[in-house]
């Protein structure tokens, strides 16, 4: 009998370590004075944020819904979100901005921890986000991922077709990434931004506002 209770017992420690070996990481964001401190957080897949409103009437809601604080309420509140899925995850306040980076708007960019065995968490397949915010002014974020190691090249375009900008011209292994684009340079307007990984090759447009 006491060596059945010695061996659950034991079992359990073990079961116990093996779950804190994962902990989650929280990664704070204030909201006051309308703007989201820090605007821009990159955090690991599977971590959570948590936005402390300690001043003013606001809320937190995705540019796509996927989370939401609810209404906008008075200070204090508390509102946590634990992000799965890598990429960029835009947000706003509703009552003092909007999708794209509107006024009192930010992003979560989620990206995948070093070295993980997890395939789940790997990225998976090739694609290019939409920038954020988008319209922008000088600055934007933009995302894509990749599924394999190989040459990878970021260009922006004007609408006519000249190549204004090479972001990214090199090998690149597979994983999620972030390229910021400084247009303090060019003129307001629609811009192109073209990535090509080996045959993958997508096209997306973006539009500057001076």
């Amino acid at each position: 009998m006491k060596k059945t209770i010695v061996s659950i017992f034991s079992l359990l420690i073990i079961l116990f370590l093996s779950g804190s070996s994962f902990s989650q990481t929280t990664h704070d964001v204030t909201v006051t004075n309308f703007s989201f401190s820090p605007e821009e957080l990159t955090i690991t897949v599977g971590d959570a944020v948590r936005w402390t409103n300690v001043l003013g009437n606001h809320n937190v809601l995705a540019d796509d819904g996927s989370f939401t604080s609810g209404p906008a309420a008075p200070a204090p509140w508390v509102f946590t979100h634990t992000f799965t899925t890598v990429g960029l995850h835009p947000y706003y306040c509703e009552p003092h901005g909007g999708p794209g980076g509107q006024d009192m708007a930010g992003v979560i960019i989620v990206q995948n921890p070093v070295s993980v065995d997890d395939e789940k968490l790997i990225a998976d397949k090739f694609e290019l986000l939409q920038n954020y915010p988008n319209p922008f002014n000088p600055s934007t974020n933009i995302g894509f991922r990749i599924s394999d190691r190989g040459f990878v090249s970021l260009k922006v375009y004007n609408i006519l077709g000249d190549e204004i900008a090479i972001l990214v011209n090199e090998e690149k292994e597979q994983g999620v990434y972030n390229i910021t684009f400084d247009a303090a340079d060019l003129s307001s307007g629609m811009y192109l931004y073209k990535l090509q990984a080996g045959s993958f090759v997508e096209m997306k447009k973006m539009i500057l506002m001076k």
